[in-house]
């Protein structure tokens, strides 16, 4: 019934998506010590449930605009659930800030599929990968993507190769120069602290999810790279981009200094693509539905635990 529901992406859709992301930000907010519960408290949480809804949004934008998936609703839901699989997100401002400024990066190197404005598209996203690098320095590393695209896109030129260089120095060069001006360069610039130690992931809280994740995307994304490398689609291109995200996404996970499940937010895109287009090539209903059901059950019993 979900799956029926989903696989079509109409106002109706999208209203319930928005419904039940604001029922996981309340159950957060009524899962918080009473003591918390004041007017500053509450302007935040507003605060925090508007911007996850401009990310909602973002995302629905990138792979409908792009053809990274079909017409439903699959990816947007399925990001709630992740949300909701781990609330943490919702306090951490430094990932959700860089988290925003990637997906203005994302918006502009997937449309790089497209002849127009090349130059343009790579220094706004590497600029935008710079921002997110100065409020999360980890950040830095999805400059990889802007290149993954060129690649992907065959738009391999000795400019296209300098400009994302170019666009990401940009921001944190004059960041650096602020801060030397003001003398404070040496304790609140960009620093990559790092963090091997995984046993936060033990809690039953965050192995569940965890768990479930990486064994649905080892799942799916084996059978769905081999159905779309094999069509000759438009996707066939954007699929290696996708693909080249996820590795980069996985690799800033494993030294992030933040080790509380809201990391894996940045891994949330990527996720919502592939297990989209995998939903897609089911043909068994009850399968889909299984599959939504399994998740959003995880999620739901994360408050449980």
């Amino acid at each position: 019934m979900i799956a029926t529901f989903f696989n079509k992406s109409t106002p109706l859709e999208k209203l319930s998506v928005i419904i039940l992301l604001s029922l996981v930000v309340v159950v957060d907010v009524f899962s918080t010590n009473a003591v918390d519960l004041n007017f500053i408290f509450f302007a935040k949480k507003i605060a925090v449930l508007i911007f996850l809804f401009v990310n909602l949004f973002l995302v629905q934008f990138i792979s409908k605009k792009n053809g990274l998936r079909k017409e439903n609703a699959y990816d947007i839901l399925l990001v709630v659930i992740f949300i909701a699989m781990f609330p943490l997100i919702t306090v951490n401002n430094a990932i959700l800030v860089s988290h925003f400024l990637l997906l203005l990066a994302f918006r502009r190197i997937y449309s790089l599929r497209t002849i127009k404005n090349t130059k343009e598209k790579l220094f706004d996203g590497s600029l935008y990968i710079g921002l997110a690098a100065i409020v999360y320095p980890w950040s830095i590393f999805y400059l990889f993507l802007p290149y993954s695209a060129i690649i992907a896109f065959n738009k391999r030129t000795v400019r296209n190769v300098i400009i994302p260089l170019v666009g990401a120095i940009t921001p944190i060069f004059i960041y650096g120069t602020y801060l030397f001006l003001t003398d404070n360069l040496d304790s609140a610039f960009i620093q990559l602290d790092t963090s091997f130690s995984f046993g936060t992931y033990n809690s039953l809280q965050l192995l569940i999810p965890i768990t479930l994740i990486l064994g649905f995307l080892i799942w799916t994304i084996f059978p769905t790279t081999i159905k779309i490398i094999t069509v000759n689609n438009e996707l066939k291109n954007s699929w290696y981009l996708i693909l080249s995200h996820l590795i980069i996404s996985i690799f800033i996970l494993i030294p992030s200094p933040v080790k509380n499940g809201a990391e894996f937010l940045f891994l949330f895109f990527p996720l919502a693509i592939i297990f989209t287009n995998y939903l897609q090539l089911v043909n068994e209903k009850w399968f889909k539905d299984v599959f939504l059901y399994v998740f959003l059950g995880v999620a739901i019993l994360g408050y449980f635990l």
